[in-house]
């Protein structure tokens, strides 16, 4: 009868255990979803940044060569 209880009270443990690592899984793969996330948002701020500065870079290119003239 010990053995059956010893092999019981494993089976609750690894369950347990296993119920634990799926609900971190779960965790990660939501925290993995809004980090991918973040960085298409980053890149995509990065870009129009980017656009935004040759923007200025040609208006002040332009000014320059017409200061020039």
């Amino acid at each position: 009868m010990e053995t059956i209880d010893i092999l019981e009270s494993r089976i609750k443990e690894t369950l347990l255990r296993k119920s634990g690592l799926e609900e971190e899984r779960r965790s990660l793969m939501d925290e993995l979803l809004v980090l991918r996330e973040d960085i298409r948002r980053l890149k995509t701020e990065r870009e129009e940044i980017k656009a935004m500065l040759e923007h200025v870079i040609e208006k002040i290119e332009l000014y320059l060569s017409r200061s020039e003239a």
